[in-house]
């Protein structure tokens, strides 16, 4: 309280001296609290400085308060009644301050204590500096304020603080990735006979051995098509489609890819082979989510809050790219590849219809951006460079784009002599363009895309995407998701505390 307002302390000399009024009325607790504050200092807590009188104008409010709690009111109710309070009883407490002036923990009992009329407040100094470590002082500033009562959102800002970007980004990617897995849609192969498979016999164990290595080597692109694992097994290597028969070499024709087929089906049923590896993504079954009640829905729910987050790491660059590949068999390995850059794959399914394209258009059109860019992945075929050339045609005739680029990233005629790969089993003779794709090439085999090793077209593509893209501008939106992901974090541990208040298990 002001000096002024004790003009009738009984001490005359001391009438008129601020410093010395306010010893006198706190001098027992002044003296208790450095006693106090003496046999507290331990060897890892940094030691403060006794409790002196400072004035309380010189005192400087943290701007990292604001920040992180909500700016306190003059007209606040509870500030009101701390600085009637303190009028009657003192500041019980003093205030924390920085080396350098900076309040850590009393913003309240500041503003109290102006309201109060107080010119002077007991404060303890700690060693730490706002101005030479912020970083120290913020954590400070959050962990002194850790046990009073605090807003939602207060609870909000003092987590984010707490929380290490790098470790929220590598949370959050850990969740997204999950959640791909589990959202993703059951295709499955049933078998189609009404009698009893054959057993595999000791015959076709070198066979099935040979497709497990396959399998094995090819985990990170699960699931696998049979015509990806066909390709696999041919060159050098073959192995005998029956170990008995020295003639049984496996080939690139169909009688050894029906030989394949069928002991893929047999591994399969027999648990040889996981029915993860394999898929027939021509054929996709629908699943729907159902549950026992509510409670296991709220939980189901719950645990997936705020999971799955990325980032539009495309919205900063100059032009709207898009992926269009021609076949659901690589849709896996180029969907991972798509991803990580957040571009858009379509598949087209042989030569594409209108309404992909027109999503396309819309997708281009909401980019507002200068220019499409189309990254193609296609077979080596008559068929596969009409697809390409159509897609240009129809976005400039059809749709009016006409700053419009398209790359052809796969299959090339450079692939094909880089990786050695082998020629399709069914080349097609009849198709329109058949003689255009001689004449420019000047081959008569046609090459699928299942014949390139995964690896190899993720990353071809990924490379072609790097062409294409502004990587500093790109950069920049990663540096931005990981800052993003601390938001995240901390909203998902707040969420975590209020679901948990609900108490779901009853």
């Amino acid at each position: 309280m002001s000096a002024e307002n004790n003009s009738k302390a009984p001490n005359s000399q001391v009438d008129g001296d601020p410093f010395q009024i306010f010893e006198l009325i706190f001098g027992k607790y002044l003296q208790a609290v450095q006693t106090e504050s003496s046999q507290a200092i331990t060897e890892e807590e940094p030691e403060l400085e006794l409790v002196q009188v400072r004035r309380l104008d010189s005192l400087r409010p943290a701007p990292e308060n604001d920040d992180v709690y909500k700016s306190i009111a003059y007209d606040d109710p509870d500030v009101l009644e701390l600085a009637r309070s303190i009028k009657e009883r003192g500041i019980q407490e003093p205030l924390l301050i920085s080396r350098d002036g900076f309040i850590i923990s009393g913003h309240r009992r500041r503003i109290a204590a102006a309201i109060a009329e107080l010119e002077l407040v007991p404060v303890r100094v700690h060693p730490v500096s706002r101005s030479k470590n912020p970083e120290e002082f913020l954590r400070l500033l959050v962990e002194m304020n850790s046990q009073r009562i605090k807003n939602p959102s207060e609870l909000l800002h003092e987590s984010l603080i707490k929380i290490d970007p790098k470790e929220a980004h590598e949370q959050i990617i850990n969740q997204r990735e999950k959640k791909h897995r589990t959202i993703k849609s059951l295709n499955v192969i049933e078998p189609g006979y009404a009698d009893q498979r054959c057993e595999i016999s000791t015959a076709k164990r070198p066979f099935l051995n040979a497709i497990l290595r396959i399998l094995e080597e090819q985990r990170e692109y699960w699931p696998l098509s049979d015509r990806q694992i066909h390709y696999r097994l041919l060159g050098p290597d073959a192995p005998l489609t029956h170990a008995s028969k020295p003639d049984s070499t496996y080939v690139n024709d169909k009688a050894s890819y029906r030989k394949l087929v069928d002991l893929l089906s047999r591994g399969r049923i027999n648990g040889l082979i996981d029915w993860e590896a394999i898929e027939d993504v021509t054929r996709p079954v629908e699943t729907h989510s159902a549950y026992q009640n509510i409670r296991h829905f709220f939980q189901d729910q719950f645990k997936d809050f705020l999971n799955g987050y990325w980032r539009n790491r495309q919205q900063s660059q100059p032009n709207h790219i898009e992926i269009v590949a021609e076949k659901l068999t690589v849709q896996t390995i180029l969907e991972k590849v798509a991803q990580e850059f957040t571009i858009p794959l379509t598949i087209s399914r042989g030569m594409s219809s209108l309404p992909p394209k027109k999503h396309i258009q819309r997708r281009f059109q909401w980019s507002r951006k200068k220019k499409l860019i189309l990254l193609i992945v296609s077979d080596l075929d008559p068929a596969g460079d009409a697809i390409a050339e159509d897609l240009v045609k129809s976005f400039r005739r059809d749709f009016s784009i006409y700053r419009i680029e398209a790359y052809k990233v796969a299959l090339t005629i450079d692939q094909v002599e880089e990786f050695g790969l082998e020629p399709s089993m069914e080349a097609k003779d009849t198709s329109p363009t058949y003689q255009t794709f001689v004449d420019k090439y000047g081959i008569t085999d046609a090459y699928e895309l299942e014949a390139m090793d995964p690896a190899n077209l993720a990353e071809t593509l990924e490379t072609a995407i790097k062409e294409v893209l502004d990587l500093d501008l790109y950069n920049q939106e990663l540096a931005a998701e990981e800052a993003d992901a601390a938001n995240i974090v901390a909203v998902q541990k707040q969420a975590a505390e209020f679901f948990k208040s609900l108490n779901l298990e009853q």
